[in-house]
């Protein structure tokens, strides 16, 4: 099973840190507390980023360090664009793990470009277990068919980003949109069209969304948008765009399946458990006015 799959890294100018076989140690430090020892303390990559860049520091003064892997890019604390840049590829068995781009005002001498292959060494197991792990997490809160978050992530989200715009006093809303039409296509076309209509639908929403991290499905028919900050206050507008590409996607038009939604903005200090109740209720005005449409709960609805 490929986990990491970072694509197209031969890259000009960039060298490789790798291993084929066991590795080995030699001209590496045999200080009790190594490099490795203190990678595989933890499990967040962007720990073990920190912990490394803090030794890559000492080989020369850097402004910047980014490691992009498949599950994310990580930038290290205080980065700033410098002068020179170095990049590498961070390759085990023939796998590539990631990417490292180091920036600097000094120069990246063959000197240098060789002491950070001898680092890079020693964090790539570390890396390749954490990833492991980071990539087994995310495909607990992703639901199979579509790949968007699934009801378990949705709830997560859902409940931090309520709290968090309650402490900041920042904007968030609710958007629930459900499929008209959707059970006739399982019933008359089979279950495999009707997931070829969840995955087109999925597609639209990630072609008008931004952000495709806040795009869930619950199950069946049903999914959910959350919008914080300054993308909820443009939250009517992104309904209405969401329907709209949901309805005209060449699959949904097929089997005429088009999408209602209801949207809840947060009002103050309100719980999460309200502002759902409230998106819930406008979904389900906007299936009884004839599906196809967008409503809107009131702010100061119960």
């Amino acid at each position: 099973m490929e986990l990491f799959g970072l694509q197209d890294m031969a890259l000009s100018g960039t060298s490789y840190a790798g291993i084929t076989s066991q590795p080995h140690w030699s001209g590496l430090s045999a200080d009790p507390a190594t490099l490795p020892e203190q990678l595989q303390t933890s499990l967040d990559l962007a720990d073990q980023l920190q912990i490394y860049s803090m030794a890559a520091g000492k080989v020369l003064p850097l402004r910047s360090i980014q490691l992009q892997t498949a599950v994310g890019k990580y930038l290290a604390p205080g980065s700033e664009d410098g002068s020179f840049e170095h990049r590498s590829v961070l390759m085990l068995n023939d796998q590539c793990l990631a990417e490292l781009s180091y920036q600097s005002e000094q120069a990246f001498t063959p000197m240098i470009q060789h002491q950070l292959w001898q680092l890079e060494r020693q964090w790539l197991y570390p890396l390749r277990n954490t990833l492991v792990v980071v990539r087994l997490q995310q495909l607990a809160l992703k639901d199979s068919l579509t790949d968007l978050g699934n009801r378990r992530n949705f709830d997560d989200q859902f409940e931090r980003a309520v709290q968090l715009a309650n402490r900041r006093q920042e904007a968030c809303a609710l958007i629930l949109l459900d499929l008209d039409n959707f059970k006739h296509t399982n019933d008359n076309f089979g279950h495999p069209a009707g997931d070829d209509v969840l995955i087109a639908v999925a597609d639209a929403m990630r072609q008008t969304l931004r952000a495709s991290d806040c795009l869930f499905r619950f199950g069946g028919d049903e999914f959910a948008v959350l919008l914080t900050a300054e993308d909820a206050l443009a939250a009517e507008l992104v309904a209405h765009r969401l329907v709209k590409a949901i309805n005209q996607h060449h699959i949904c038009s097929q089997f005429a399946v088009t999408a209602s939604a209801g949207l809840a903005h947060l009002a103050p200090n309100q719980k999460s458990a309200l502002l759902f109740s409230r998106a819930d209720e406008a979904l389900s005005q906007a299936k009884q006015a004839g599906k196809n449409a967008v409503k809107v709960a009131l702010l100061n609805q119960a």
